[in-house]
């Protein structure tokens, strides 16, 4: 159905911008790109909001989350003076906070446009996090999101000129490799700090695997978006010791020198003649330099590993990526007598969850066979209860606005073979918690509970149906601190878990289960997590970093000595003890991620265990003497529009039209408003759109109105054509819902469209009294209500081409009538659905399917009308389409002419046989262009339209099937370009040929080369 006609200034209805202007569009594009879009508001509409001042921020928060606003507020005064010395830069103006506690992750943004801005959770770090190295979670945090502030701010020359006179909206520091963006914030947290990543040893056996296997990341890998492990913690990883490294070489002065020097150029993508104006080489040079460097320090670190003694086990898996949490099966539980695995696995390919692996020798020429036992997008620790139940963590939705940690519990033997356990039992509801482990009779139940930056020792009672009751506070957490992977002795007398406590340790303790009194097994600055006991009870195993790299160590409880276990040249986490005392299994690192690994537990093999390190500065001394003042959160400063857009292209008109656009969203979200005019000479008047939307309500809210002229044709008076101006005034509210599910989500959404809509044909002083009789255009109001349904379970793969499983299903209704107020009726039903699956023989195979279909009606003259065709390779060229984003649709017959068939009723089908290829990953050097991937496809395209789709018609249709006269096939094949372009735009450009078998395909076929998406 035609909508309101949308504003002639809108993008998607203009003629497109021509190559002439390539150069200043795409670096307009790329600048623009990078502005932040309309925040989302933060989800819970109950939340009330208050802010903390300082000099230099405001610090917003929900009303709980005051303890934790009140010292970011802080630190962040005492990290602005810190970062402005190390920059030589800082915002005069004050920086925006907003903080939430909606999210499990430990996580934050920052931005510069229209305004600066940054955006933290409360959550710290989980378990195996590479942020997991800190003294304080928050002065972390909060140092590497300002660093980004001052340095992407720091703006001079033209660019700031601009600035002031359009408001702000030029950022060049922000139009640069993530890796010189985030590695220069990674060595502030680190500098700033005693912790940060610069010294975590698991960000650095991350870098020694590549370096030790020969497979360090290219400049053009880091520069832009890789598939390659462990994709965007690369831009992190290399950037923070690449930036170290020159640093070192060159003065801490010279990325200060850098920045201002990019700031003040107005073209983007030098940043080789940035840095080569510093330090006289550009950062290719360096960049060899660098991994020469590399090579020579990791030699020296694995020759003293190996002067020591080797002791590393034999490798069980290779999937790479993220292999966590091994847990022997017990006896009960198993499939055989051999020993089993389960652990939890999420390889980028397979189902995320929880599988299960036999230590039987496999069969020759074979790998030992898996099996999903339970789907979970949790890094999900997995517990068993005596009888064989498991127990594990699950993100789970949690009052529709929610994604939290909560406990599942799944009978013995009740998994399905795809996963979809109908017998799980959800244990708690937006507890927020994690990592289980049930005591040896079954009656009790250990887990971490996180709440507001604090994560707590917890246990209560379990019943055999699986649910849980009198839960407490095992040991008393102080603020901030953080209790991790708890395991229950095989007495059930004693709890070990891991716990980090303000100044940055991380260390083991055991607590009495009946009286909460507990014990420290270790106090250093190594990081000691993970720890599991031996089938007696008399030995903890787990794992510590002290020598620089993370191994497996056996701590004696009766004689208080530690023993080294493995001694590995990258890592050993999670360690598994077998029930007879007799294997270990634990998880180890290769350069492609992590993997199981098993080796005999042997303790005449046992090396001394070396001291922890003292070679930590202390961390930074308290703030103290910040002046604070609190006030209820007021939306208007943010809220009001920073900058102006300008854009001049060709308009309805045919001459170009000037649109001027302004956008304003409050820094928590709660409001969002734009603003457009658009002026055109020879139209009767400038158009004009306004639009808002309120984020405080269960549903989502928006109204946009808007006043616009279009010329429109078709009509007559006196005998001849005669083209006249349309003016529209019109109103559209719209709400939407949606439903959140583990797997899945659905979508309710409505909307009314109130228009009204009149135009005069010019009436000249020559009309003939005898010429045809008038035809007037339409005029009236049309009132439109719409509803909409959307469903998904889809699930993507990083091997396959497009999504891999699942199905995704939309439907739309629209009515307009008496019963609406409209001065026409007209109606129009759309739907369709997507299905994909994987090939048996090879899951990065897969078969995709999609199926659409619309009907309408009514006695509105300018009805819907679909229109069913190929490629629309003159309007919208690939050029086109990288200068303005707008791309090709993916839904087409391809091989047919744009439009070849219109109508009231559209069906189209399509087929597509996709397969990878290959992932390049490489690009240019430090040029923005990248290659990240090529697939193929095998499609059958399917389609028509119809003006009269009556029932009998169906039957006829439904009869003939395909050989059907009203519709057209196409078969043809496609080869997938997966590009990222400006560092920042990802784009899927298509190579392809179509051969019609209708009369009205395109005679021998079409050749094509176009930017679109997959469906």
């Amino acid at each position: 159905m035609n909508p309101p006609p949308a504003s002639p200034g809108s993008r998607a209805s203009r003629p497109l911008h021509r190559v002439a202007t390539a150069l200043s569009a795409v670096a307009l594009a790329v600048l623009l790109l990078l502005a932040p879009r309309s925040a989302r508001a933060t989800g819970d509409p109950d939340l009330e909001f208050w802010t903390f001042e300082t000099e230099h921020f405001r610090v917003h928060h929900p009303q709980g989350l005051a303890p934790v606003a009140a010292r970011v507020a802080s630190l962040a005064e005492t990290i602005y003076g810190r970062v402005e010395d190390a920059l030589g830069y800082a915002p005069s103006s004050r920086t925006e906070i907003v903080i939430t506690d909606d999210s499990e992750i430990a996580n934050g943004s920052a931005g510069t446009l229209p305004y600066n801005a940054i955006r933290l959770y409360v959550t710290a770090p989980e378990d195996m996090s590479v942020l997991g190295d800190y003294d304080d979670w928050y002065l972390d945090l909060v140092t590497h999101e300002f660093t980004h502030i001052a340095h992407i701010d720091n703006t001079s020359g033209i660019p700031a000129i601009l600035n002031a006179i359009l408001g702000k909206s030029f950022s060049p520091n922000q139009v640069q490799p993530r890796w010189i963006i985030e590695g220069l914030a990674v060595v502030s947290e680190s500098r700033h700090t005693s912790g940060g990543r610069m010294r975590s040893t698991l960000f650095d056996m991350y870098l020694r695997a590549d370096a030790l296997e020969d497979n360090l990341a290219g400049l053009d890998q880091i520069s832009s978006v890789p598939f390659r492990w462990p994709q965007g913690n690369l831009w992190y990883l290399y950037g923070s010791r690449f930036l170290g490294w020159i640093l070192d070489v060159y003065g801490p002065s010279t990325m200060r020198a850098v920045s201002a020097d990019y700031g003040a150029s107005l073209v983007p993508w030098g940043i080789n003649r940035a840095i080569r104006r510093v330090t006289g080489k550009t950062y290719v040079a360096l960049y060899e330099s660098w991994k020469e460097h590399l090579h020579r320090l990791y030699s020296e670190q694995i020759a003293a590993v190996e002067a020591r003694g080797l002791r590393e086990g034999t490798r069980l898996t290779h999937h790479g990526r993220t292999v966590y949490y091994p847990r022997f099966v017990p006896p009960v539980a198993r499939r055989s007598t051999a020993d089993e695995i389960v652990y939890y696995r999420d390889d980028g390919s397979a189902r995320r969850g929880i599988y299960r692996l036999s230590l039987a020798a496999p069969a020759p020429g074979r790998g030992r066979p898996e099996e999903l036992v339970a789907r979970t997008h949790a890094a999900s620790r997995p517990a068993f209860t005596p009888d064989g139940d498991l127990v594990f963590t699950a993100l789970m939705p949690w009052r529709n606005h929610y994604y939290r940690h909560d406990l599942v519990f799944l009978p013995r033997g009740e998994a399905a073979p795809d996963g979809d356990e109908p017998a799980r039992r959800r244990l708690t509801h937006g507890l927020r918690s994690s990592a289980p482990d049930v005591s040896p009779d079954g009656g009790h139940i250990a887990f971490s509970l996180n709440s507001k930056g604090t994560r707590y020792l917890e246990i209560a009672r379990l019943s055999a149906d699986g649910s849980i009751s009198e839960r407490r506070d095992l040991v008393p957490s102080a603020r901030f601190e953080q209790a991790y992977s708890p395991s229950f002795s095989p007495d059930g007398k004693l709890l070990a878990y891991s716990v980090w406590t303000a100044g940055g340790y991380r260390d083991i303790r055991v607590v009495d289960v009946a009286t909460g009194r507990f014990r420290q097994i270790t106090r250093d600055r190594a990081a000691d997590t993970n720890p599991v006991w031996s089938p007696d009870g008399r030995t903890l195993y787990f794992c510590s970093d002290r020598t620089g790299i993370s191994n497996v160590y056996a701590h004696d409880l009766a004689a208080g000595t530690l023993r080294q276990v493995t001694n590995v040249k990258l890592g050993a986490f999670h360690p598994a003890i077998s029930p007879d005392g007799k294997t270990l299994v634990y998880v180890g690192y290769t350069s492609r991620g992590h993997d199981l690994f098993v080796m005999p537990l042997d303790r005449e093999r046992f090396l001394p265990a070396p001291p922890p390190p003292t070679d930590r500065p202390d961390p930074p001394t308290e703030p103290a003497g910040v002046r604070l003042v609190r006030y209820p959160y007021n939306p208007l400063p943010t809220l009001a529009p920073r900058a102006i857009t300008l854009d001049y292209a060709p308009g309805a008109y045919g001459s170009n039209a000037l649109t001027v656009s302004v956008t304003g969203t409050d820094i928590v979200g709660r409001h969002a408003i734009y603003g457009q005019i658009t002026v055109q000479p020879d139209a009767p008047a400038p158009d004009v759109l306004l639009s808002y939307t309120y984020g405080r309500l269960p549903i989502d809210l928006g109204v946009r109105a808007y006043h616009t002229f279009l010329p429109r044709w078709g009509y007559r008076i006196g005998g001849r054509n005669a083209p006249y101006d349309e003016r529209s005034i019109g109103i559209v509210s719209g709400v939407s819902y949606p439903i959140r599910g583990e797997f899945s989500r659905h979508t309710l959404s409505a909307s009314f469209s109130a228009v009204a809509f009149k135009g005069k044909l010019p009436v000249g002083s020559d009309l003939d009294p005898y010429a045809p009789r008038t035809l007037l255009p339409p005029q009236g109001a049309l009132n439109i209500a719409h509803l909409g349904y959307g469903f998904s379970n889809a699930e993507g793969s990083l091997d396959a081409a497009g999504a891999a499983r699942g199905v995704s299903l939309n439907a739309g209704l629209d009515y307009a009538g008496q019963e609406t107020g409209s001065s026409h009726t007209t109606y129009a039903f759309s739907t369709s659905l997507n299905a994909y699956a994987a090939m048996p023989w090879s899951g990065d195979h897969t078969l995709a399917f999609r199926v659409a279909g619309a009907v309408s009606g009514g006695g509105y003259p300018r009805g819907a009308t679909y229109s069913v065709g190929g490629y629309d390779l003159e309007r919208l060229s690939l050029v086109d389409t990288l200068l303005t984003g707008v791309t090709n649709s993916s839904f087409t017959l391809r091989g047919y002419a744009p439009g070849a068939v219109a109508g009231r009723s559209y069906f189209s089908q399509t087929l597509e046989y996709r397969a990878p290829i290959a992932q390049p990953d490489r690009g240019l050097s430090t040029l923005p262009v990248y290659l990240r991937r090529v697939d193929a496809s095998l499609f059958l395209d399917l389609g028509g339209a119809f003006n009269h789709f009556e029932v009998d018609e169906l039957a006829l249709f439904t009869r003939q099937g395909l050989l059907s006269p009203q519709l057209h096939t196409s078969i043809g094949g496609e080869l997938w370009l997966e590009m990222n372009l400006g560092y920042v735009l990802t784009s899927q450009l298509r190579l392809g040929y179509a051969y019609g078998l209708s009369p009205l395909a395109i005679p021998g076929g079409q050749l094509y080369f176009v930017a679109t998406s997959s469906f």
